[in-house]
Formats: structure tokens, C-alpha cells, sequence
């Protein structure tokens, strides 16, 4: 509540955060006195809680009398600015739009008050006691129509809400006598709703026949409507700012508050009119916060769901490595969120060999994760069939072209090495391994086939290499090189080749242990975009 030097007082919705105050033109509230600083003071909201705070100012903010620089606000703090003539605020708080005109209505001359008043007031303390009862939200709705009724004094009325798609829909329809009607035997006029939906404006008319926009409509004639009033129900309007421009955007309609009546009602006060839009607005307040409450329950299933999802999807990959006599494997996965569109898998096969392979799914989310999950599945059982590796390939891919989304595939590269230390493997598009030798130079192994998931019918080629003792390959997703810092700088494959090529370890964790750290002091702990995954296959030369 804003009050003027004359005395004069209005109302200013805090639409958006933060919500400047001071002189100067752009404030969200503009006070016109040369005292007051440019920029006096903001309201802003750090977990929902709203609280006031000077920005320096050249006299101060003051909170009830004493000078602050940050506080807490609570419903009728009162706020000036070091200047007993200047102007005033009064916060009211959220939810005490209806206390406010309990208020008025009990501070109005006893000239001016008289049983309308009281009865105006005794309506506004029902409706306020009701919605402090924390009762369902059709109850409060009720509440709310009865008392649109009672102040109009007509025959029924509806209350209606706009569903996601815009249509208003009946949610609670009453009788004066506070009677329960069906929804399906109460007539509303289409053409009043349709009016009020548009110009969001109130329609309160006493006596249909002296309005010829309403008493020309087909269902107002039809059904001897002579009184009808219609008040929009929609969220406060929201203030932009672009740059130097600031806009108001028109807030959504979320329902209409409609009531008619068979016989002329007498003419409505300027005080009927004002009671109606208050129950509008905390109409808006309840529909507003179910829906928020709805939201907040949804989004807590979704994202319990989605943390079973992650655990199953932990589960899958590999609880222990081989560390056989031959060789040695370790393997990381981080994902950018809560589920990962990364995964891999080692393989024991027969001879002595170990099979093992990463894939990367495009995009990121919910569904590239299951596709990952499907795709460890399918290339477990399949490796499991100890088959040429051409040949499993091939079997993955025209799987996935079969059961997978037309803009989803995956890159992958699967390996198998022998005791001796050669390696024969398919890259399917993934970024190239980096293979380093014991002299410290690090080769990569190209990729030379399409990802799988694209074309049933592609053909693939396996390439092979030989390891020798002590030599090192690193499999990795394009998370690793694409991490970012800060400055949004990449980390890319110079970086982790120079950590290949410093490396003085023995050991394929070490390299990993490395290569981690590495990624940690450069990203300094920045977000990233992408999930991070990794396998460190260290070849030790046949055992003696």
C-alpha cells in the first residue's frame, strides 16, 4: 500500500524480483520526491521469504521506525524513508488482500457505514476464515461463490476455470440458498463468458434490458436473464524488462466468477463492485497455489522416479573389473544429470580374451537413458554369444534401427583383446581412443564405420593393433575433451594427451586417477553439458 505526501493511498502489486524503489523512471514503484535516492531501496524474495533492503541510499529505509538495511518484512510493516512528509509504504502481505478491505469497510465514517457495510464485512470474515482452514480447493471455491452471490443478491452462480487448453470448464455451481446444483442443468450465457474472456474485463449489469450488447444475446433473451455479472479471474499482470524496455504482460485468465438472476437486482455500489474483485483475486490466490501444489507433488514423483531410474542404472554397469594376470580394467561414469545417457560394459570370453565396449547416446535425458540401458543389454547378450565382432555389430544395429526412435542412435567402439596383446575392434563413430605405448607416445584408433541406430542395413569394419606390455588404452566419451570451464574454455584432446604423455604411473588406475584430476583443476567446478565416461584398459604382457 503506497502512501502518498497528500494522503491519497493505492494499492501496487510486487509482480516481479527484484522490486525496485526510488526516483528514479524504470523503479518498479517510481516515487516522485527529489529526497528519495535514484535507486532507495529493493524487495527481494531468497527462498520465498520477501524481504526489504536499502541500496545505499542517501537518508536510509526505515522499517517501523528503526533504520535497517536488510529486514524481513511481515504484513503491516510500515516503510518510509527518513522523511515524515514524504511518502509511506505498508506491506500487506500475500494473502491479506481481504483483511485490507475489512479494513476499509470498518474504518468508513459511521455516516457513511451502515447495514451493507456489515453485511459486506461479515462476508469477507466468512470467506477469510474458510480459506485459513487449509480445506480442499473445491471447498474454498464454494466459499468463494457463495459470497459472489450474496453480494450480488442474485439466483445462482458458477465458477468456472480455464483448463490447460484455454476452455473454461464448470467446477462448482450454486443456489442462493447455498444448495449444490448439478452442472449439467445450469445454463450459462456463452456469449457474456466469451465477452469477459476477451476483454478481461468485469461485466456487472442491473438490468439486462438497458444494456443492448446483453440483452441482444440469444441466450440472455432466452432464458429471461435481467441481471448478470461476470468478473475475470487472472493471475497479476507480470512486468519485463529487455534491456531498457519495460513491458507489462496481460496475466493468464484462469477462470470467470459468473452469476445471473430472473428478476432486476438494484444498482450495484462502488463497494459491491470492490468486494467482487477481491474475491476474485484470492479466488486466483487458491487456483494459483493448487496448481502450484500440484506441480510441486509432480515434479517430487517425477524426480523420485527418476532417482530409482539412476540407482537401476548404477546397477547395471560393471560392480567389479578382471584384474587377471594379462591385463587390467577400470571404468568411471559421471553423468551431467541425474541419469545418463553414457554406458559400458567388459566382457570375459573365452581364451583368456575380455571384450569391452562404450557407447555414447545423442541428446541427454530420460530418454537417451533408457536407449543406454537398452543398448548395454543388447550388446551383454550378444557379446555373450562369443561371435566375430563384424558380426555384433551388426546384430546392435539393426536391433536398435528396429526398436529405436528415428532421431536417436549411438556411437560406440567394442574391443577384445587376447593374452598376447592384440587387439581387434569396431569404432561405430566414437571419438577415437587414445592407445599410449610404453615410450610415452600416444597414438588414436579412428573411427571408420557409421554409429549404430541409423541404418539397418550399414556395413562395418573391424581394425586391429597390437599391445605391448604396459601399454595403455583409454576409451572415452566426448564428455571427457568437450568438459568446459568457467570461461567456457574446452578441455579437448591436446590437454589429455599431454596428461598421457606426462603420466609416470604403473597402473591403468593411476592413468585414471590422472586423467580425473586433470578434468577437476580445469572445469574448477564448473556445471558441464555433457556426461563423462571412461575406460582404462592397461595390457601387462602374458604371464610367465
Amino acid at each position: 500500500m503506497v502512501i502518498e505526501p497528500g494522503g491519497v493511498r493505492r494499492e501496487v502489486a510486487i509482480t516481479t524480483m527484484p522490486f525496485r524503489i526510488g526516483r528514479q523512471t524504470g523503479n518498479e514503484l517510481t516515487l516522485r520526491d527529489s529526497r528519495i535516492s535514484r535507486q532507495q531501496a529493493q524487495i527481494i524474495a531468497p527462498q520465498g521469504v520477501y524481504m526489504i533492503e536499502d541500496a545505499g541510499s542517501r537518508h536510509g529505509t526505515f522499517v517501523n521506525g528503526q533504520k535497517v538495511i536488510r529486514h524481513e518484512l511481515q504484513p503491516k510493516d510500515t516503510i518510509d524513508f527518513g522523511m515524515s512528509d514524504s511518502y509511506q509504504l505498508i506491506y500487506v502481505g500475500e494473502t491479506a488482500s481481504i483483511e485490507e478491505l475489512i479494513q476499509r469497510v470498518d474504518a468508513q465514517p459511521p455516516h457513511e457505514s451502515g447495514s451493507r457495510e456489515l453485511y459486506h464485512l461479515g462476508v469477507l470474515l466468512d470467506v477469510a476464515r474458510t480459506m485459513g482452514t487449509g480445506l480442499s480447493l473445491e471447498d474454498v471455491l464454494t466459499t468463494v461463490l457463495d459470497a459472489a452471490i450474496q453480494v450480488t443478491r442474485t439466483e445462482r452462480g458458477v465458477l468456472l476455470q480455464a483448463n490447460a487448453a484455454g476452455e473454461l470448464q464448470t467446477m462448482v455451481c450454486r443456489d442462493s440458498r447455498k444448495g449444490t446444483l448439478r452442472a449439467d442443468e445450469v445454463q450459462v450465457s456463452r456469449s457474456v463468458l466469451k465477452r469477459v474472456a476477451n476483454t478481461r474485463r468485469e461485466m456487472i449489469v442491473s438490468d439486462t434490458g438497458d444494456n443492448p450488447a446483453i440483452s441482444a444475446g440469444e441466450s440472455v433473451a432466452r432464458m429471461e436473464l435481467h441481471t448478470v455479472v461476470a468478473i475475470p479471474i487472472e493471475k497479476l499482470p507480470t512486468i519485463e524488462a529487455v534491456d531498457a524496455t519495460i513491458t507489462t504482460r496481460q496475466g493468464e485468465l484462469l477462470g470467470i466468477l459468473y452469476m445471473d438472476s430472473h428478476t432486476a437486482v438494484t444498482a450495484f455500489s462502488d463497494l459491491d463492485r470492490e468486494v467482487l474483485r477481491t474475491l476474485a483475486r484470492e479466488c486466483a490466490t487458491v487456483i494459483e497455489n493448487a496448481r502450484l501444489f500440484a506441480a510441486s507433488r509432480a515434479k517430487a514423483r517425477l524426480d523420485h522416479e527418476i532417482e530409482i531410474a539412476s540407482q537401476i542404472q548404477r546397477h547395471l554397469l560393471p560392480k567389479s573389473f578382471p584384474d587377471s594376470p594379462t591385463l587390467q580394467i577400470c571404468g568411471t561414469t559421471l553423468a551431467c544429470l541425474s541419469v545418463g545417457g553414457d554406458c559400458f560394459d567388459v566382457f570375459e570370453l573365452s581364451g583368456g580374451r575380455y571384450g569391452f565396449f562404450i557407447g555414447d547416446i545423442s541428446g541427454k535425458g530420460i530418454s537417451a537413458a533408457l536407449l543406454a540401458t537398452l543398448l548395454q543389454g543388447v550388446f551383454y547378450t550378444t557379446a555373450a554369444l562369443d561371435i566375430p565382432l563384424i558380426e555384433s555389430v551388426k546384430r546392435v544395429n539393426k536391433y536398435l534401427c528396429e526398436r529405436s526412435i528415428e532421431e536417436r542412435y549411438a556411437t560406440l567402439f567394442y574391443g577384445v583383446l587376447d593374452p598376447s596383446g592384440s587387439l581387434e575392434y569396431v569404432n561405430a563413430g566414437h571419438v577415437p581412443p587414445l592407445l599410449r605405448r610404453g615410450d610415452g607416445t600416444v597414438d588414436a584408433l579412428a573411427a571408420e564405420n557409421l554409429p549404430v541406430g541409423m541404418f539397418a542395413d550399414a556395413e562395418f569394419v573391424s581394425s586391429t593393433t597390437q599391445l605391448a606390455p604396459n601399454d595403455v588404452l583409454v576409451i572415452y566419451t566426448d564428455g571427457v575433451t568437450e568438459a568446459s570451464n568457467i570461461n567456457n574454455e574446452m578441455f579437448d584432446e591436446t590437454r589429455l594427451r599431454a596428461i598421457l604423455h606426462a603420466f609416470e604411473g604403473s597402473s591403468g588406475n593411476d592413468l585414471s586417477m590422472a586423467i580425473q584430476n586433470g578434468m577437476r583443476e580445469f572445469t574448477q567446478g564448473a556445471p558441464q553439458n555433457d556426461d563423462i565416461t571412461m575406460l582404462v584398459v592397461t595390457h601387462r604382457g602374458i604371464a610367465s
